[in-house]
């Protein structure tokens, strides 16, 4: 399973406290705490953010590699082919982060806030989401391999044409998930297949009939 298989951040004994500033933001080896920067490139690697909001709408080509985020901000951030590895993020603000084409791997996202993502074209291997509202996120043609998304919102979500392998769903309802092809495969406890019936019926194309007597 993804969660036992994960690698954590891999971050030196001891961070530097750093501050950073309006502009390219480059990290290494740093401790960021609470501020708001208005960002060009972002490439952080073995560092922590604590309460940092990131505003960019150019960042394309993001690379967060070995980094933990913790209460921070990066909502509508364009991170497009970008390369995400060994990174935790916890009670995180990403609504419209843009992430298409990305190559991310050994990701952990809990407790945080992803409506209106994008994943589409990406290759995800080794990802939890955990309690994440995943509402109107694009997954459509992206890779997942080893990819838990448990006790999720998902309405919305779109897995046109993913690809999926060793993936499991726990915790949460299908309801509302378009492009349910592209999760061929997925493993689910029974209970979560109850309660996403409606929703599987109708992507099989069953019409749902009322219970007649006599």
């Amino acid at each position: 399973m993804a969660a036992e298989r994960i690698q954590a951040p891999d971050l030196p004994p001891e961070l530097e406290r750093q501050s950073i500033e309006d502009g390219d933001v480059e990290l290494s080896g740093a401790l960021v705490e609470p501020g708001t920067v208005r960002a060009g490139r972002i490439r952080i690697t073995e560092s922590e953010l604590r309460g940092v909001v990131l505003e960019t709408h150019a960042a394309r080509g993001l690379s967060l590699i070995d980094v933990v985020l913790r209460d921070c901000g990066l909502a509508n951030v364009d991170g497009r082919e970008g390369a995400i590895r060994r990174v935790a993020a916890g009670q995180c603000r990403l609504v419209g982060i843009d992430l298409a084409g990305s190559d991310i791997t050994d990701l952990r996202i809990s407790d945080s806030s992803l409506e209106l993502a994008s994943f589409a074209g990406a290759r995800l291997r080794d990802t939890v989401f955990e309690r994440v509202n995943l509402s109107e996120v694009s997954f459509q043609e992206a890779r997942l391999d080893n990819v838990e998304f448990i006790d999720c919102e998902l309405p919305g979500a779109d897995f046109h044409r993913a690809r999926t392998a060793g993936c499991v769903i726990r915790g949460s309802s299908l309801d509302g998930v378009t492009g349910l092809d592209g999760l061929r495969g997925v493993r689910m406890p029974w209970t979560d297949v109850l309660a996403s019936a409606a929703a599987l019926a109708g992507a099989a194309g069953i019409e749902i009939a009322e219970d007649s007597v006599g």
